[in-house]
């Protein structure tokens, strides 16, 4: 067992963080959360998160808090706020591995791991400081001790269960509760248990579960009850009413092929192999309806997002894994194909990176034996510890996999106007009448290392009447409209703009 994850590890630790420090933190969703932690940690408030100096409610703070305790151990950088991200996947992976192993056998288990890691989704979002890792951790614990509770029916089980419930609806939200809770209907449905169910019922377990989901927000509805109120009620109709980021019906299913990749051309052929040889392994059947149950909720949710189908991850990381270790046949040698298409692939990376850039850009030293190291490592080293559980095939395809992935975020997706934000702050460090365009962005106040309020132009123009100068940091799509105030353009980096605010004389 620990020979193999040391193997596993040469690949995963590679796609955790690789080039993870270097990336400037420019996406909203994890600006809100570096920024809201860095405030914490500044301001030593724990309870009551703050975002650009203001109070921020909307979401459970447990994502706010393990990126601030990141910070106090590692200090505060674009790595800290992804620390959190990869340790949570790291627990994923090493759940899954134990459970899969005991249900299965460990090369299927191996393959869970390789799969989750290096799958698009998980590159992208277990190197982001977001909170969908953690929720996707939670809710893969909570169905691991619903499926156990089927097993043995221990009190135990019902407590981890009912704990990881609870925290996971302290990540993000209702989600965490309804994914397991209907898995596990649905699972003792088929399997005929329904009265297991009647086991969540213990006392100790609810007590669990209510502390450990609402107990913040009793107090903060207790200490400040008419802002709370308002705060919660907001989230409420965003998430499930009125929706800020709606889309299509199909729109999961549409972008199945890329979410997945490499290991989403395996899907069909899984799926097609498990219904071909049924009765299924317990675990395989629970994780369809797993599965099931995420696709019917995230489909007629309001919102739809790219980092929502992180929760499709661990249900199909199970099914692909179990059907790369049982598949023979003509599904071994469409495998096969697959595989050496993903070397194609990877091949094709390096050209168009190399004409783009040149050969002595791309494979200049150092920076070339990083890539090697990547291709030939994990390979050294299972031959070296005799890894034979780990099929080869596979290792090489999660290799190929992580290679392509890293590679093209270095040469051929970078975006260079995403540490324009870094660039801009540095210019602005001693400005003291600071402020930015709403609605504001978490990245600003981050790279400045203090809490740059947003206002819009009624109230700069208001406090212009008694300041002679302001200045404002905006992008071009929200830079304000004021009258009878003067800006001067005092520095640009890409789309944003720190600008020098003067009343009209």
């Amino acid at each position: 067992m620990r020979r193999i994850w040391i193997v596993i590890l040469s690949v995963v630790l590679t796609g955790l963080f690789f080039g993870s420090a270097e990336r400037a933190v420019d996406k909203i969703q994890e600006a809100r959360i570096a920024e809201t932690a860095r405030e914490m940690v500044v301001d030593n408030e724990w309870l009551v998160p703050h975002y650009n100096g203001e109070l921020r409610l909307q979401k459970p703070p447990l994502t706010y808090w393990t990126t601030a305790a990141s910070y106090k151990v590692f200090g505060v950088s674009e790595m800290s706020a992804r620390i959190p991200s990869a340790l949570f996947g790291l627990l994923t992976m090493a759940l899954l591995l134990v459970w899969i192993k005991r249900e299965v056998n460990l090369s299927a288990a191996a393959n869970v791991v390789l799969v989750l890691a290096t799958s698009f989704l998980g590159m992208r979002y277990l190197r982001s400081g977001e909170a969908d890792v953690t929720l996707m951790f939670f809710i893969s614990l909570a169905c691991y001790a619903g499926f156990q509770l089927f097993e043995s029916s221990s009190k135990r089980q019902v407590w981890l269960l009912m704990l990881a419930l609870g925290l996971g609806f302290f990540t993000k939200g209702p989600a965490a509760i309804a994914i397991p809770l209907l898995t596990m209907v649905g699972y003792a449905y088929s399997a005929k248990q329904l009265q297991v169910l009647k086991a969540m019922a213990n006392p100790v377990g609810l007590g669990i579960f209510i502390f450990s989901a609402f107990a913040w927000y009793a107090w903060i509805l207790l200490m400040m009850p008419d802002v709370a109120q308002g705060f919660f009620s907001k989230q409420v109709d965003e998430t499930f009413i009125s929706g800020t980021h709606q889309q299509p019906v199909y729109w999961y299913l549409a972008h199945a092929l890329e979410f997945f990749l490499p290991w989403s051309f395996l899907l069909i052929p899984a799926g097609i192999w498990c219904y071909k040889h049924r009765p299924l392994p317990k675990i395989i059947h629970f994780s369809i309806i797993w599965l099931t149950v995420v696709f019917v909720l995230l489909t007629f949710t309001v919102n739809k997002q790219t980092q929502y189908a992180l929760l499709f991850l661990p249900p199909i990381a199970i099914l692909v894994a179990y059907y790369l270790e049982v598949a023979i046949d003509k599904y071994y040698q469409y495998n096969r194909i697959i595989f050496w298409l993903l070397c194609v692939a990877a091949l094709g990376v390096i050209v168009v990176a190399t004409r783009k850039h040149g050969f002595s850009e791309v494979f200049a030293l150092p920076g070339a034996w990083a890539w090697l190291l990547m291709l030939t490592l994990p390979l050294l080293l299972k031959k070296v510890l005799n890894v034979t559980a780990l099929k080869t095939a596979v290792l090489i395809a999660a290799m190929l996999a992580t290679f392509c992935y890293l590679f093209a975020e270095q040469y051929l997706t970078k975006d260079t106007e995403k540490d324009d934000i870094r660039v801009l702050m540095q210019s602005a460090a001693n400005k003291s009448e600071l402020y930015q365009a709403m609605p504001g962005n978490g990245s600003v106040s981050f790279y400045a290392g203090r809490a740059i309020k947003p206002l819009d132009g009624k109230k700069l123009q208001q406090m212009l009447t008694s300041q002679s100068e302001l200045w404002l940091v905006s992008e071009d799509k929200h830079q304000p409209k004021l009258s009878n105030v003067q800006l001067h353009e005092e520095v640009s980096a890409g789309h944003w703009i720190l600008w020098k605010l003067t009343p009209l004389p």
